[in-house]
């Protein structure tokens, strides 16, 4: 496993290495390279609720939603997405699976979802687990464990709460060292096998739903930049739910969430959905291909800039979520439509989006300020500018390894005609 290298930076700061120190560091190679340049590339969204264009009408995942909202001061992401990943897990459990242009696509959705401490995710999946069953994953606190656990509790719903000490127990402790080998292994779909004093653990097709919890704060203090952008990372998509401005604590001095007659709608809802007859094969139509296609070009005409393999990775999580809209749309056929895609490919939109407000907090702005003041002493050259000119010209760029990103990531200065740039420093 590859040992996390402490630095004078890291000792010194709790929050370990932030993106400029990492930049600095020489740190940033690679995949993460590659992650940052698409997050940089990314367009920040409003810190409010903007989970409506993912709520279909009259849905299951509408009726929580609704519930949570009238009921408590907890960020609505929080309930939305524990209700998706919790269908996720249904369909997984049943053996669900989509074909996708020869590929299989099974609904083990990966999550990372930041709220504020006190924000409530313990209850709404105590709620979402008295309308719906779910077989649960039992918390694994070693490598060993998490393989016992995965024997018996194969294709289930992790949700775990304080996700980033478990992230930092994976980089850290030895004996969870193996850890991060079994869950890069384990959303491949790769057979998992480990020896044990009473014989050995074997698991053919293991997968899991993971929707892990934390408190953003918590998130900086013991998950580094690094780690952020290193591809087992990636392999997660990021929720951020803030507070409602409108929906404030005094406004909820009890909480009437479990009300039983708040909680009847949404039995009726699960119901409808419980009486579906489910498919072990859903063929994704062309109508819902050329759906993606348009919803793929049109996230990137947004993102330009983005490295096209940082935006595939996100933007193919949108099969997964097609295969859990086609059920709670309540469609007993098993043909994914365009339909499905569409509101699918609004999630996979929200990831990218909150993947950067996230890195926010690692000095995500401090280092686009650093590009802008690199780009205004490009425009006042009239010419791309060197790495020595970029660290004396710019007060924050500091070396070389920080000066050489700037470069790869400004905007190319245009010479002539607009197709004339200049894109490598003198």
């Amino acid at each position: 496993m590859r040992k996390k290298t402490q630095t004078k930076v890291e000792k010194d700061d709790p929050r370990q290495l932030d993106l400029i120190a990492l930049i600095e560091a020489g740190g940033l190679t690679g995949e993460r390279r590659e992650a940052l340049r698409g997050i940089l590339a990314t367009t920040a969204t409003p810190r409010t609720w903007r989970g409506d264009t993912i709520i279909p009408p009259g849905s299951l995942l509408d009726r929580v939603v609704d519930l949570f909202a009238r009921t408590t001061d907890f960020p609505l992401e929080l309930p939305a997405f524990v209700v998706l990943h919790s269908l996720a897990a249904y369909l997984l459990d049943k053996g669900v699976e989509a074909r996708v242009a020869g590929s299989r696509v099974q609904p083990d959705l990966w999550s990372v979802l930041l709220a504020p401490s006190g924000a409530g995710k313990t209850k709404t999946v105590s709620v979402i687990e008295r309308v719906m069953p779910l077989r649960l994953f039992p918390e694994a606190a070693s490598a060993a464990k998490f393989m016992e656990a995965l024997a018996e509790n194969n294709r289930a719903a992790w949700f775990q709460d304080e996700w980033a000490q478990t992230l930092k127990r994976i980089e850290t402790q030895t004996y969870c060292e193996e850890l991060r080998e079994y869950l890069l292994k384990l959303h491949d779909g790769k057979p998992l096998a480990r020896r044990t004093v009473k014989g050995s653990i074997e698991i053919n097709d293991p997968a899991l739903v993971i929707l892990g919890t934390t408190v953003h704060d918590t998130f900086l203090d013991n998950v580094s930049a690094e780690s952020m952008l290193d591809g087992f990372s990636q392999r997660f998509g990021f929720i951020v739910g803030e507070a409602d401005p409108n929906r404030t604590p005094d406004m909820f001095p009890i909480y009437r969430v479990e009300e039983s007659d708040n909680l009847a709608p949404l039995h009726i809802a699960w119901k409808a959905i419980a009486a579906l007859p489910l498919h072990p094969e859903y063929v994704v139509s062309p109508e819902a291909e050329a759906a993606f296609a348009n919803g793929f070009q049109h996230q990137f005409q947004q993102n330009r800039e983005m490295p096209s393999s940082f935006f595939r990775r996100v933007m193919w999580r949108a099969f997964k979520y097609a295969l859990v809209y086609h059920v709670l749309l309540g469609k007993a056929d098993p043909i994914v439509d365009a339909e499905d895609i569409g509101w699918a490919v609004r999630v996979a939109a929200m990831h990218l989006a909150d993947a950067r407000r996230l890195l926010d907090g690692y000095r995500l702005t401090e280092l686009e300020a650093l590009i802008v003041k690199a780009e205004t002493l490009q425009a006042r050259l009239g010419r791309r500018p060197t790495k020595r000119e970029l660290v004396s010209g710019v007060r924050g760029i500091r070396n070389g390894a920080m000066a050489n990103f700037v470069l790869e990531v400004m905007t190319p200065v245009m010479t002539g005609n607009a197709s004339n740039v200049q894109r490598v420093a003198a």
